[in-house]
C-alpha cells in the first residue's frame, strides 16, 4: 500500500461538485474534538463559535492538533470536502487527547441549547472512549447523543481503532441512531460490529490511512485512523444538505448507504454498506 498522502478533495471526487457550486455553503458543521487552531484555509468568518470545555479559553486553539486535522478534512478551503461550510468547534479533548464523559456530555448539552442559534446541521465526533460501560449500547453517553439525533441533527461518529475483532466498536459509535464510519484502508485496525441483533455497525467506511489535512500554525500534516474517516462523511453530508436542505437525518443516512458500494474482500462487519460515491449521492 502506498504511503503517499491522500488529499481529501481529490480522493473523494468533491472537486467536481465544487465547480458546480456545491461547497457546503450556508451549512454549519460542529466538530467535537481537541479544538481548532487558526489556519489560512479556514477563514475566521466561517468559525461561528468556539467553546472550550477543557480550559475555558475563548479564542480558538488546538494544543493536540487532532481537531484541526479533522476540521480541515471537512472544511479546508483548499483540500476539504465542503470548503465553504460554516464551523462550530467544541474542545472536549486536552493536550494529550484525553477527555472525560462529563465534558463530552456538557458539549452535547451545549449543542442542544445552541444548535438553532448557529443553524448546526451536522455533528462530527471523531473521538470515543474506552471505559467498560461504553461497550454497551445503552450507556449514558449514547443517551445524550440520541437526544441530538432526535432533534434532527446528522451525527457522524468514528468506529474506533480497536479492530478488527468483532464487537469492538464503543460509544458513541455503537449508538444505533448515528452514522458510524470505519476505515476501508485500515482493515487491520478499524473497529468492527456486529453489536446488536438486526443492527449493523459501521454503516459506512471512508479513507483513514495517510490522510493529509490542516495543522496548527499553517501547512499540512498526515494522520491515520477512523477519526480521519468520519469527516469525509460529515463533509459529504454538508454538500448533500446544501443541495437538498429539507432532507431529514434519517433520509440522509439512507441516502448515504444507498450511494455506497462494497469494498472487495473487506468483511461486512467492518465496512457496512461500503464507500460512499459522491456522484451517486449528489447527482
Amino acid at each position: 500500500m502506498s504511503a503517499s498522502p491522500k488529499i481529501p478533495v481529490s480522493l473523494s471526487g468533491a472537486g467536481y461538485f465544487h465547480k458546480m457550486g456545491l461547497t457546503g455553503k450556508n451549512v454549519t458543521v460542529a466538530v467535537l474534538d481537541s479544538g481548532l487552531a487558526p489556519h489560512p484555509d479556514i477563514a475566521s468568518s466561517r468559525i461561528l463559535a468556539f467553546h472550550d470545555f477543557i480550559g475555558g479559553r475563548t479564542a480558538p486553539y488546538d494544543d493536540f492538533t487532532h481537531g484541526t486535522h479533522v476540521t480541515g478534512i471537512i472544511g479546508s478551503s483548499k483540500i476539504g470536502i465542503a470548503p465553504e461550510c460554516n464551523l462550530v468547534a467544541l474542545k472536549v479533548l486536552d493536550r494529550q487527547g484525553n477527555g472525560s464523559m462529563d465534558r463530552f456530555i456538557e458539549s452535547i448539552q451545549w449543542l442542544l441549547a445552541h444548535y438553532r442559534e448557529y443553524d448546526i446541521k451536522v455533528v462530527n465526533i471523531s473521538v470515543g472512549g474506552n471505559r467498560r460501560e461504553l461497550r454497551q449500547e445503552n450507556n449514558r453517553l449514547n443517551l445524550w447523543v440520541t437526544k441530538l439525533w432526535e432533534e434532527g441533527l446528522v451525527i457522524c461518529c468514528s468506529a474506533g481503532n480497536n479492530g478488527p475483532s468483532p464487537n469492538s466498536i464503543l460509544a458513541p459509535g455503537n449508538c444505533r441512531k448515528v452514522i458510524t464510519v470505519g476505515s476501508y484502508d485500515g482493515g487491520h485496525f478499524s473497529s468492527a460490529g456486529p453489536l446488536l441483533p438486526y443492527i449493523s455497525k459501521p454503516e459506512l467506511v471512508a479513507p483513514g490511512l495517510h490522510i493529509l489535512s490542516t495543522k496548527p500554525g499553517g501547512g499540512y500534516s498526515v494522520k491515520n485512523g477512523t477519526s480521519m474517516s468520519v469527516p469525509f462523511i460529515s463533509g459529504s453530508c454538508a454538500l448533500l444538505l446544501q443541495r437538498y436542505p429539507m432532507l431529514t437525518n434519517d433520509q440522509i443516512k439512507i441516502r448515504l448507504m444507498d450511494a455506497a458500494y462494497p469494498v472487495p474482500f473487506l468483511p461486512y462487519n467492518i465496512q457496512g454498506a461500503g464507500v460512499v460515491n459522491l456522484k451517486r449521492l449528489l447527482d
